[in-house]
């Protein structure tokens, strides 16, 4: 797997998430609006992937 993002991925960076609130200086997002429906989610952190995803149990778990 390259460590470079797909044109589709940079595409949905140019996305905002809709905000759903704040917590004193910190953003706040809604996990299903996050996930976009699928559970899953890739994030890239210093040129490493992430992955968040949603269990069966409703738990979120972030993995590399």
């Amino acid at each position: 797997m390259s460590n470079q993002p797909s044109v589709q991925v940079k595409a949905e960076q140019k996305k905002a998430a809709p905000l759903i609130g704040s917590h004193g200086s910190s953003p706040r997002i809604s996990s299903e609006e996050l996930l976009a429906g699928n559970g899953r989610l890739e994030i890239v952190h210093e040129n490493e992937v992430y992955r968040l995803s949603r269990t069966k149990n409703g738990k979120l778990i972030l993995t590399k």
